[in-house]
């Protein structure tokens, strides 16, 4: 068996060394370097200002337009006519949990390689090297003003935190909302562990703790994470300057407690948060179309990973998420944990209604974010950059992803290559053998099963993955096996960094 971990080095810290015309892009991991900036590149005037909207732990099915909605007992009226006003993909593909898929949009490089393909709840130094070029840094860089509401989950010390790593501003919480339960927790010392609170802050300025974080203040934060999303629209809509607007909200993730405004008798938790996340999508895109800028403003809407079934005060027993059509939750790289919904608006860009399978990563919106900034010069050459620009794609000019395949890796290790409609798993997580829940499910309770054999499904004609052809498909290995070995070169020009190290790497 292949056992990749993360490698690291020191070398003098600083961030990257840029460069106007570089190589084209290259195929599997994207190790070289990016192409000049196409002829159609946006002038500044013509940037669009980014919407960005993230959910906690929120499955493949919970939305009408991915067939769940009414079906689930909660109507999603906001984000369903989002989707049919834009585009919606059915094969987004994001990482098997919550720091590594936001450290994929930040970078646009592989987790692995920063570092944070886990949540580093161990007490260790969390998050994103400073050494990370982030894209609200490149964004910042290239005249836009930057805002992040909401979860950061990406470092929780001085110099790890939202305004240290490209923005303007920010409220929310460092870490995971599973801390606002700690106080109730029998034996919980607050003396000794770390501190449970929402924090803001303003670039150039030290964070500001605002309040503890517990049960009671979860309820609320999401709404208040929209207030400030929906004031921000409006104080930034008639600028010169274009925003880019990151609205990674905490629900659903446990403790799966929201707003009153929300709770109807006879529904379940889950049923009112679902509620109340399509609500507060829709007080966001309200707020677009009322400050008169919806026709230059890309609004998407997305989830950091799969379902969450595991129990939490405020919870209700098997009303949860739910992965639709798939297997597995998060943390697995079973689709139910890494294929989520993605929905794109920009109007006169995006053609409304279209529905797309092709494979799109998060890592993707790194490089398409920096070419519609008219910025793709700024992407960093010194370093593995494994987005892939897809502009043409998302915006009505090809029907193609550029992309065919995507790595998943998880704690350093790779688990899983999907290929076009084939998906090889080196490691599976699975739930513990006496889990109270129905198979496939309560993962993040589970075990890594290191495969002696890896697995082959055919996603199209095998959605949850039970049919294993790698007997029958073993050419699927050639092909997979040609991605694992510009992956493992790649390391060896641009070596990955171990959580908590500064970078950059040493090595060639």
């Amino acid at each position: 068996m292949v056992r990749l971990r993360a490698r690291v080095g020191r070398a003098p810290a600083g961030k990257p060394v840029l460069a106007g015309k570089w190589l084209a892009l290259a195929s599997t991991v994207a190790m070289a370097l990016a192409g000049p900036a196409a002829a159609n590149q946006p002038k500044p005037a013509q940037r669009p200002n980014i919407v960005f909207m993230m959910v906690d732990n929120f499955g493949y099915g919970d939305l009408g337009s991915y067939g769940g909605g009414v079906l689930r007992g909660v109507p999603t009226p906001n984000l369903d006519r989002l989707a049919q006003q834009g585009l919606r993909l059915t094969n987004f593909n994001v990482e098997p949990e919550c720091t590594p898929t936001r450290s994929a949009l930040m970078t646009g490089r592989m987790p692995v390689r920063s570092g944070t393909s886990f949540v580093n709840n161990r007490g260790a130094r969390d998050g994103l090297a400073n050494w990370e070029y982030t894209i609200a840094e490149l964004l910042s860089d290239s005249g836009y003003r930057t805002a992040i509401f909401g979860k950061w989950h990406l470092g929780s010390e001085p110099g790890r935190m939202p305004t240290t790593q490209g923005f303007d501003v920010w409220y929310g919480i460092p870490r995971s909302s599973n801390e606002a339960a700690w106080t109730i927790q029998p034996g919980y010392d607050p003396a000794l562990a770390r501190d449970t609170a929402i924090w803001e802050a303003s670039k150039g300025a030290a964070p500001r703790r605002v309040k503890a974080y517990t049960l009671e203040t979860r309820r609320m934060l999401d709404s208040e994470i929209t207030e400030r999303g929906v004031a921000y629209i409006k104080a930034n809509a008639k600028s010169q300057q274009p925003f880019f607007l990151y609205m990674p909200f905490t629900l659903p993730h446990t403790p799966t407690v929201g707003s009153p405004k929300y709770a109807k008798p006879g529904r379940s938790q889950y049923q009112n948060v679902l509620a109340e996340i399509d609500g507060n999508a829709g007080a966001i895109i309200d707020a677009v179309r009322e400050a008169g800028i919806e026709d230059n403003t890309i609004v998407i809407f997305t989830s950091d990973n799969g379902p969450e079934t595991m129990l939490g005060p405020g919870t209700d027993y098997g009303a949860q998420s739910d992965s639709g059509p798939f297997r597995g939750e998060f943390p697995s790289s079973l689709e139910g944990g890494i294929r989520v919904p993605m929905i794109v608006r920009w109007p006169g860009r995006t053609q409304p209604g279209r529905v797309s399978n092709e494979i799109v990563a998060m890592l993707d919106f790194y490089r398409t974010f920096a070419q519609l900034a008219g910025a793709a010069d700024k992407v960093p050459q010194d370093r593995a950059i494994d987005s892939i620009d897809q502009t043409a794609f998302l915006f009505g000019k090809s029907e193609k992803s550029a992309r065919d395949f995507v790595m998943f890796f998880h704690n350093g290790d790779l688990h899983a290559i999907k290929w076009r409609n084939f998906k090889t798993h080196f490691r599976i997580n699975e739930p513990a053998r006496n889990a109270v829940a129905a198979p496939g499910q309560a993962v993040v309770t589970g075990y890594t099963n290191t495969l002696t054999y890896p697995w082959v499904f055919d996603l199209e004609n095998d959605p949850k993955e039970l049919w294993n052809l790698n007997t029958a498909h073993t050419w699927v290995g050639a092909i997979t096996g040609r991605i694992l070995r510009r992956y493992t070169d790649s390391t060896q020009r641009y070596p990955n960094l171990e959580a908590g190290e500064d970078g950059p790497p040493k090595g060639p």
